[in-house]
């Protein structure tokens, strides 16, 4: 057997609270729904006053056919100057009713008109507080970068600045000392010199900092230039290595022109040397 479907209980949605309209709570608008409230409750009344002169203009009439009387002709005549009166009344209100609706439907254009105005105003007014806010932040970012950079620069400055004004005031503190030394007794000199060889090993541990950083740098610097020169020289080398072959033929056929070169001599020695090795034999003498 199929299987039952089963029923998926869900959850009501919650209703959302009804957003309350501009339109709706204009003063305008309020004001011209209640004038129209009133010209139509007077519409009413005009209309049961109308019905009411007509039923009386219809029995005033049917009774002044039956009868011969003056009395009931002249009733039937105030019966019809009333319903007249009654109808011009009621015609009256109807173009007051259609003013007061007109008027509805202008305030509530003119209400409309005004929300979106004051719509545009409050974007305007929240987008002008948004890029203010933007530009004070973007202002602080700024004029922290601008101290940042002046201060390394002035620290910069003034570091160079201290350094030349420690070079002229050092410079005036020897000349000083060297003027105040020459009038000094020679035990004072001795006492001086030895205050001042112990203040000299900082100095002298500064200077050799100094000159170790100077000589490190010269060492790289040479390193630098012999990495060069190898790698020249490594260049060179394949570019011989390419142009070797031909080189080689060359050089072969100088080796085969050198080797018949030195050939040739020998052969001419030989020749000269033969008719020295043997000697013709002197003729035999008779006895």
């Amino acid at each position: 057997m199929p299987r039952a479907k089963r029923k998926v209980v869900t959850a009501a949605k919650k209703k959302a609270a009804p957003r309350k309209s501009v339109v709706a709570s204009s003063a305008a608008v309020k004001k011209a729904e209640e004038g129209l409230k009133k010209v139509e409750a007077m519409l009413a009344q005009e209309r049961k006053a109308v019905a009411a002169a007509k039923s009386k203009l219809d029995s005033a009439k049917a009774k002044a056919k039956k009868s011969a009387k003056a009395v009931d002709k002249n009733a039937a005549k105030r019966a019809a100057s009333a319903a007249s009166k009654a109808g011009a009344k009621l015609k009256a209100v109807r173009v007051k009713v259609a003013a007061g609706k007109a008027a509805l439907a202008d305030a509530k254009i003119i209400t409309k008109i005004g929300a979106s105005e004051a719509a545009v105003r409050q974007k305007m007014q929240e987008r002008a507080d948004a890029l203010a806010s933007k530009a004070d932040a973007d202002l602080a970012k700024a004029v922290k970068q601008f101290e940042q950079r002046f201060q390394k620069k002035r620290k910069a400055e003034d570091k160079a600045k201290l350094a030349t004004i420690e070079r002229k005031l050092v410079a005036k503190h020897k000349q000083a000392v060297k003027q105040l030394t020459a009038k000094l007794s020679e035990p004072a000199k001795a006492a001086v010199a030895k205050t001042s060889a112990k203040k000299s090993p900082a100095k002298k541990a500064a200077a050799s900092k100094k000159k170790t950083a100077v000589k490190k740098a010269v060492a790289k610097k040479k390193v630098v230039a012999k990495k060069a020169v190898a790698k020249k020289k490594v260049a060179a080398k394949k570019k011989a290595v390419t142009k070797k072959p031909a080189a080689k033929k060359g050089a072969v056929k100088k080796v085969a022109k050198k080797a018949v070169a030195k050939k040739a001599p020998t052969k001419k020695k030989v020749a000269k040397q033969s008719p020295e090795k043997s000697p013709v034999a002197p003729p035999a003498t008779s006895t």
